[in-house]
């Protein structure tokens, strides 16, 4: 069975490094030419000559050199920020994933901020507790919510399918009430209301 080899660079690796000799060559390629004007004849030989003494001087071509990288450090950090955008993105992984779930499925890279779910995932979890009839756990997640959400028209519905199940009627006519005071428009009050005069 024919294994495929995993490429020694990724694309932008490739590009990084194509960059980078690129930019290396231009800079040798400049020296050079410095160096071979001081051969010309005259004037112009005269002024590479000076050139190429004073780039050669210790300190001075330490500090020019150290100049020209963090110009060229600079422009290029400007020129991807420009194409790219912001190197500033949002990471959400999976918390304690399951074995068989793949690496490149437990993590996820947003360049906007995720909009924030709420209570969403904790409300589906309850929900799902009590399609299973595990009226113990749904009651633990109900008790995990934050107190200042407890009377959210979501989690009332919640709680008084809770207490339904349990048998605990005039709880259940008590959170009932709740709701139809926080949501009178909502389905389960209106429901309740058609039912009521034929009751």
């Amino acid at each position: 069975m024919a294994v495929q080899k995993k490429a020694m660079f990724s694309p932008e690796q490739k590009r990084a490094l194509f960059v980078g000799f690129g930019l290396i060559l231009v800079a040798a390629t400049l020296i050079a030419l410095i160096w071979l004007g001081m051969f010309l004849p005259g004037f112009a030989g005269e002024v590479f000559r000076k050139l190429a003494g004073i780039m050669w001087t210790p300190i001075i071509l330490d500090f020019s050199l150290l100049l020209l990288g963090i110009t060229l450090i600079l422009w290029l950090n400007m020129f991807i920020r420009a194409r790219e955008g912001d190197e500033y993105v949002y990471l959400e992984q999976v918390e304690a994933p399951p074995d068989d779930l793949p690496e490149e499925a437990r993590s996820a890279v947003f360049r906007e901020a995720p909009e924030s779910q709420g209570l969403s995932p904790s409300l589906a979890a309850i929900e799902g507790a009590l399609e299973l009839n595990d009226l113990s756990e749904a009651t633990s997640l109900l008790f995990e919510l934050p107190p200042d959400q407890l009377e959210e028209p979501d989690v009332l519905v919640l709680r008084i399918a809770l207490a339904r199940r349990k048998g605990h009627h005039q709880k259940a006519d008590d959170l009932l009430e709740q709701l139809r005071i926080r949501s009178p428009r909502h389905p389960l009050c209106r429901q309740r209301s058609e039912e009521s005069p034929d009751g």
